[in-house]
């Protein structure tokens, strides 16, 4: 009877651990859904290949000022053939905003992977985080852009 508990126990602790490593491996992807709503995943490597956009600013959520490293929005949508005109971003929370698409590429939005130059774990925010160049525009320091700025994103998806 103990026997049995035992090899209950630790199929169960092996399972727990697997759930718990595929859940880190998809906080690393990014999925991406096309204007014909087709659903691509991208892996954090496969976004860090492309042109690296830096961004110096304050943000509200961290303290003085930040070096964010990502791709610009521009590139990433280009990249897989989204023209939709709002984008909704969500986060692994479930949180979403629809953003239209020529905010993110007219005022210089990157999807950031980097913070101060280290990958960001879910617990700084990351993987991936909308972020403005705040301290460039007052306008970009609104309601209206904080909202914008998503952080944990777990998925972008072109919308009519």
């Amino acid at each position: 009877m103990l026997k049995s508990f035992f090899k209950m126990f630790l199929g169960g602790f092996a399972l727990l651990l697997l759930l718990q490593t595929g859940s880190a491996q998809a906080r690393e992807q990014l999925v991406l859904y096309g204007d014909d709503g087709a659903e691509i995943i991208v892996s954090l490597n496969e976004i860090m290949a492309f042109p690296a956009t830096g961004i110096v600013t304050t943000t509200p959520w961290t303290d003085g000022e930040r070096r964010f490293t990502g791709v610009s929005f521009d590139t990433l949508l280009d990249r897989y053939g989204i023209s939709a005109p709002n984008i909704q971003i969500s986060a692994l929370n479930d949180y979403n905003v629809t953003v239209p698409a020529s905010v993110l590429r007219q005022d210089g939005a990157i999807l950031a992977y980097h913070l101060d130059g280290e990958v960001m774990s879910v617990r700084d925010k990351g993987p991936f985080w909308v972020i403005f160049p705040y301290d460039s525009d007052p306008r970009f320091q609104t309601d209206t852009y904080w909202s914008y700025s998503v952080w944990q994103v777990k998925s972008v998806h072109g919308q009519q």
